[in-house]
């Protein structure tokens, strides 16, 4: 069989770092099978025979022991240095991937498109997995030249795949511009210069209306664009979704998703019937990163700040940027429930409309840019953490209360957060380009009021 010159070259690149990787004693890491196993793949020329290799069974068994100690690593069973793992899941899905696509290579069958389709999937889910570290490149290269060799992107059929989303306001009923559960608007304020932002404006949260109005997510490449949203990830890709309205619900769980199905399921029309997909706190822009050119990374995120006085265990995160950037894209009535992030955060809306309570599935200092849609954002400060009533020792971090009820509901279900919360708590109404910053230990809500696509800055 000849070997397409480009799956040649991969398999060669991948062979040094195997190489490169035998070399090493991973027997403290791994078990000492892996260390024979690395070896032999480093020195075996690759075998073409679907399934029933050598190399496959060597690749299965190293994808699934460095996978299970991924997984299996937590901050309480002490340090573990996660690089080797990491590298070795991203090798071997490689490895496995280009093994399936040379033994189906110059097939047109529908069968072969699924084998392609499921080799693109071994790789983003390395991508999901790991974060791509250092072969994020290597990855993003081998999924482009899969896709332009097996799965090109077709034309849509009709112009209704072309539509995107309607102009914010026009989908649905006008959201309140301040919440029954919430006192007063969070504010906001012309864009304060860097030295203010660390000297006084980071105590508090705040808004800058129209912040991205000029990103291209806005203007050229616009996020709101299904059939662009299609091209940036193309044929094959898989992103991990939420299943269900609410995380603190049963039923909730997560799943991996074909890219363009999650696309055409959360555009409208939606079906109402059907469970709510929801793409929360996913590193989108690493996995695509075409959308990160579309956008620029605030200043402030920058700004190196001391931890507020209430919230003095504050630690940026502790990745080498000290930056964790997240995607949330969902259909109207998506709902974020009350809780909060240890970091700062810049929150930011690019299309649609999102209503927000201040509270996240982590507790960071976050920025927030809204894209799209417009989102209904609900916020109260870390001094009323006794009256939250909290979910429990699983998420401790994360309310019962719904902050979008009704008054006289919130005051017969939860006495003690209408006293003592409710007088202190902010909401508003972000439009696309909208920029929300909060502190850390903040509790916020966010609720979309059509379909939204918005970006976090955990800092």
């Amino acid at each position: 069989m000849t070997i397409p010159s480009w799956i040649e070259e991969f398999i060669q690149q991948i062979k040094v770092e195997l190489v490169v990787m035998s070399q090493e004693n991973v027997t403290n890491v791994l078990d000492s099978k892996s260390q024979a196993m690395i070896i032999e793949l480093a020195n075996k020329p690759p075998e073409l025979y679907h399934g029933n290799s050598k190399q496959y069974e060597l690749l299965a068994y190293l994808m699934t022991v460095s996978e299970r100690t991924i997984l299996g690593h937590s901050k309480d069973t002490g340090p573990l240095d996660l690089h080797l793992p990491h590298e070795l899941f991203q090798l071997a899905s490689m490895y496995t991937s280009l093994l399936d696509t040379l033994v189906h290579n110059n097939s047109a069958s529908s069968q072969d498109e699924a084998i392609y389709k499921a080799a693109i999937a071994r790789l983003d889910r390395a991508i999901i997995l790991t974060g791509g570290d250092r072969y994020a490149d290597l990855l993003e290269d081998m999924i482009k030249c899969i896709q332009d060799a097996y799965l090109p992107l077709e034309t849509p059929q009709s112009t209704s795949a072309e539509a995107g989303l309607d102009e914010p306001g026009s989908m649905g009923t006008e959201p309140p511009r301040l919440l029954p559960l919430s006192s007063t608007p969070i504010p906001a304020i012309d864009a304060p210069s860097l030295s203010s932002f660390q000297r006084e404006r980071s105590a508090h949260p705040f808004i800058i209306q129209s912040y991205a109005s000029k990103w291209p997510a806005l203007t050229g490449h616009q996020w709101r664009s299904l059939e662009y949203l299609r091209g940036v990830g193309g044929r094959g890709r898989v992103v991990p979704v939420e299943v269900g309205g609410d995380y603190r619900a049963s039923g909730w769980t997560q799943t991996l998703m074909d890219w363009e199905e999650f696309l055409e399921d959360i555009f409208p029309p939606t079906d109402s019937s059907k469970s709510k997909l929801y793409l929360a706190q996913h590193s989108l822009l690493r996995q695509f990163p075409a959308l990160r050119r579309d956008m620029e990374i605030p200043d402030y995120v920058y700004a190196e700040l001391d931890p507020p006085n209430d919230w003095a265990t504050y630690k940026p995160p502790m990745n080498d940027e000290q930056l964790v950037i997240n995607a949330w894209l969902g259909p109207q009535e998506t709902i974020s429930p009350a809780h909060f992030d240890p970091f700062f955060n810049c929150f930011g809306e690019f299309s649609g409309a999102h209503a927000c309570i201040l509270w996240k599935r982590s507790n960071l200092q976050p920025h927030l840019v809204q894209v799209v849609g417009r989102k209904t954002v609900w916020i109260a400060p870390p001094s009323v953490a006794d009256f939250m009533y909290t979910s429990g020792a699983d998420i401790k971090n994360t309310s019962q209360v719904d902050v979008f009820a009704d008054k006289p509901n919130a005051t017969r279900d939860w006495p003690e957060f209408v006293e003592r919360v409710v007088p202190h708590a902010m909401s508003f109404v972000l439009e696309p380009g909208d920029l929300l910053f909060l502190p850390p230990g903040w509790w916020h809500a966010m609720r979309s009021e059509e379909l939204s696509f918005s970006v976090s800055f955990w800092f």
